[in-house]
């Protein structure tokens, strides 16, 4: 017994450092979210779970986003004015980000999070569509900026993807027995929005509800109607 909890020990031990280098540099809120996607309960008590709940993170990254104020950032960066988007009134959607380098997710009572997340706003000209996606890092300072302007004549097609991910996560139980693993399915959903031109697809993560849907219906009434007509 008292060889398996010094190897529960050195294991935990070993857990701790990871963390602490992972940790180096970061904010206070930059910390609780570190813990929040790597710590793990241990009944030994030697590792204490994470200070935040599933809820809680929500409304730190509800608050990261909004505080980017993206719209006026999106219309500076594409540099248009509001009499240049009338046709439609323009689409935001957002939602996490599931792949990527250095894109963690969790998954916890069938809801699924990820450490970095999207904000799409979509606008509409007589002749163009512009896309704006900022993303940004909830464990970093790191932010992602890009645009896209697309003639309705080049645009192939716009479709919604919708992905169920397989997610296994492996545990070794409460860490004091070695050699014990525990699975569990962990699936998520992972929707998308495609704008697909020749030689090109761009994806965009969203959260798929009735409102979003009916604005992308909208957008390929306009893309239909715009791409036939000019």
């Amino acid at each position: 017994m008292a060889d398996t909890l010094f190897g529960a020990v050195a294991s935990n031990a070993a857990k701790r450092a990871a963390l602490a280098l992972m940790k180096k540099g970061k904010t206070k809120e930059q910390k609780k979210i570190i813990d929040f996607f790597y710590k793990e309960d241990a009944c030994c008590g030697l590792i204490k779970g994470s200070p935040i709940k599933m809820d809680e993170y929500r409304g730190m990254v509800a608050a990261k986003a909004d505080s980017f104020d993206h719209k006026r950032r999106a219309m500076a960066m594409i540099g248009l004015d509001e009499s240049q988007i009338s046709e439609i009134a323009p689409i935001v959607f957002s939602d996490f980000k599931y792949r990527g380098e250095g894109v963690e997710i969790k998954v916890q009572d069938g809801e699924a999070v990820s450490t970095h997340y999207c904000v799409t706003w979509i606008f509409f000209s007589d002749v163009q569509m512009y896309t704006y996606s900022l993303t940004f890092s909830m464990i970093s300072d790191d932010v992602v900026e890009f645009t896209n302007d697309f003639f309705y004549t080049d645009v192939t097609c716009l479709r919604t993807q919708h992905e169920l991910c397989e997610k296994i996560d492996l545990s070794n139980g409460c860490g004091c027995i070695p050699g014990q693993t525990d699975a569990e399915k962990n699936n998520y959903i992972v929707d998308s929005l495609e704008i697909i031109v020749p030689g090109a697809t761009y994806s965009f993560s969203l959260r798929n509800t009735g409102g979003v849907e009916r604005s992308i219906q909208a957008a390929k009434a306009m893309v239909r109607e715009k791409k036939y007509s000019i």
